[in-house]
């Protein structure tokens, strides 16, 4: 008798070698059963949720806004971010005109959403409007303030430096007008003197004393911002492609100067500031050409995930000397930006040879030194990553979740199927998820407990009841789940002669399995039987009196199938469905 594989699948040892009721060849919309431990669950379906967006839904994002509610924000084929009430059943917009180049991600900071996509300026979401992120900037580097007119001054600016161009606005401080604000119309350097003309007329009619000026400029776009430690973090903007590079920043971390300010990313308050963006350039550190995609912390390390490797600093203060230093650097890279997940104490990210985890890179100092936790798919992520990879349109599909009611880390790295580690108290392991999943463009688990995807222009619920109106059901909006469990060959030491396979289920449905056969290590010689399986009434203690049929147990399926086997056979046991719950808890050769 053969159990469900208790650690799921595994692509990367010869299937002459697998333990048949530890591993499966392949898994397919298969889960740990949560309800009862040993079985293999059909996986949960989805349900519509809400109407139909304008246009195709690129990717999402939760938003809590202060209230305790949550809404969703979507990125449509259009390039504009529209925000989705559930109550009112309605799509808005909060901001078009975006990039197509760009690759918008966001990171959530003092209670907002902070946006960037490398391409664009940057903005923040406080729930009503959308801001682009800026600060006033004061010039202590320039010198000799003077009033000219009330609609003029001058000033001495420091050599090479460009900061009044015309439309910028700046900030007067008059020692007894007090602050102006102006928007610069003309700008003109003659003899080393700068004469700033702007709109209006808003200064002082008379001559009065300078004592500042304040100039408003904005970071530039990121390819990448995240919160840690107070403050956010950033890398240099660009396009983010499969195999060229952004640019010549692309190993500079830029970081705001102020704790929980968005808008401080300038060097500036003492006469020894820059007024330039503050930054660590790791370039020098990589001893190769890198570049950095994406940011994470780890165990109060901050960690900068290279292409070709991943840095690891300590400290809180990157401002202060000897306040953050390098402490290690990992011989692995990332593959795409948005394949990093937090995991309990730990961080797992999609390399080129598959998933790993800090924690292990940490400790090991190499690729494979340690098994990780990634090692058992590494064959199926390498024709995932190979695919990702091939061009600028297959690369900006990656995308990556957690989902903590149901244990699920979900990467997509292609449209054939969402590669799925589970971790749970039953079982910890990989499988894959197809159908609505595999071709969903994002996935946003909701903090109430839901998980919500988008697929062309419609938002679906994972229907596993967490959803009120979804409910529970087991079809991807009413079309089937395939399933699909390939178990390893299997030896009995001497030549098997079966006589048929008795599949062993707790709950079923209406199903019709097939089974696969194969003998002596020949995958191409494949015998295909059917059976058909109908679902058994409801137990005693599950049956609601009057409504439920009364079953006397779940009917176990044997179906003929008579074979010699020299050395080993093996079966693929497949079926779709619509309806469920449908619980695998092995099979059964029967013969001698």
């Amino acid at each position: 008798m053969t159990l469900f594989p208790r650690a799921l699948a595994n692509s990367s040892v010869s299937p002459t070698l697998l333990n048949s009721s530890q591993y499966a060849r392949k898994l397919l919309n298969t889960l740990p059963n949560k309800k009862k431990a040993g079985s293999g669950s059909l996986r949960f379906g989805m349900g519509k949720k809400g109407v139909a967006a304008p246009v195709e839904t690129l990717d999402g994002w939760q938003f809590r806004r202060a209230d305790g509610t949550i809404e969703t924000l979507h990125l449509g084929t259009d390039y504009a971010l529209r925000r989705f009430d559930e109550s009112l059943n309605t799509y808005v917009t909060i901001k078009s005109g975006l990039s197509s180049d760009g690759l918008l991600g966001c990171t959530q900071f003092n209670g907002r959403l902070v946006f960037f996509n490398g391409v664009d300026p940057n903005f923040v979401y406080n729930g009503s409007t959308v801001t682009d992120m800026g600060e006033y900037v004061e010039d202590l580097k320039a010198s000799a303030y003077t009033w000219i007119s009330s609609d003029s001054i001058s000033l001495v600016p420091t050599v090479g430096r460009a900061d009044y161009p015309v439309g910028r606005k700046i900030r007067v401080n008059f020692e007894a007008a007090g602050v102006v604000e102006a928007t610069i119309a003309t700008s003109s350097l003659v003899g080393g003197i700068m004469t700033l003309t702007v709109t209006g007329t808003p200064f002082p009619s008379v001559t009065e004393a300078i004592t500042s000026v304040e100039y408003f400029v904005n970071p530039p776009p990121f390819s990448f911002i995240l919160t840690a430690n107070d403050i956010l973090w950033g890398l240099s903007g660009g396009v983010s492609r499969p195999r060229v590079y952004r640019g010549a920043e692309g190993m500079k971390v830029f970081y705001t100067t102020a704790a929980n300010n968005e808008n401080s990313w300038f060097d500036q308050g003492t006469s020894t500031s820059t007024q330039e963006l503050a930054y660590l350039n790791l370039q020098n550190k990589a001893n190769e050409f890198d570049e950095l995609i994406a940011i994470s912390d780890f165990n109060g390390a901050m960690v900068f995930f290279g292409r070709l490797q991943t840095y690891l600093y300590e400290g809180y203060d990157p401002s202060l000397i000897g306040g953050f230093l390098p402490a290690k650097k990992l011989s692995v890279g990332l593959i795409h930006p948005k394949l990093v997940q937090k995991m309990p104490n730990d961080v797992a990210f999609v390399t080129p040879y598959g998933l790993r985890t800090l924690s292990v890179q940490v400790q090991t100092d190499g690729v494979e030194v340690t098994t990780d936790i990634g090692s058992t798919q590494d064959a199926e992520f390498s024709l995932k990553v190979a695919a990702l990879m091939a061009d600028d349109a297959s690369y900006r599909k990656a995308r990556s979740f957690y989902y903590p009611r149901d244990g699920i880390y979900g990467y997509k790295l292609d449209s054939e199927s969402l590669m799925v580690y589970v971790l749970n108290e039953k079982a910890k392991g990989w499988t894959q998820f197809g159908g609505y999943f595999a071709d969903a463009n994002g996935f946003i688990p909701l903090g109430d407990g839901r998980l919500m995807i988008m697929r062309s222009s419609q938002a679906y619920i994972y229907a596993n009841g967490a959803d009120s109106l979804v409910g529970e059901t087991y079809s991807d909006d009413g079309a089937g789940i395939d399933v699909l469990w390939w178990v390893p060959w299997q030896s009995r030491g001497t030549r098997w002669a079966n006589k048929a396979f008795e599949v062993l289920l707790e709950d079923t449905a209406d199903i019709t399995f097939k089974i696969d056969r194969m003998i002596d290590f020949n995958e191409q010689n494949v015998v295909t039987t059917e059976v058909v399986v109908r679902g058994s009434g409801a137990q005693w203690d599950e049956a609601h009196w009057d409504t439920d049929l009364w079953g006397a147990g779940t009917n176990n399926p044997v179906v003929t199938d008579k074979f010699l086997a020299d050395k080993a056979f093996s079966v693929r046991i497949t079926f779709s469905a619509t309806s469920g719950p449908v619980n695998l808890l092995g099979f059964r050769p029967i013969g001698r």
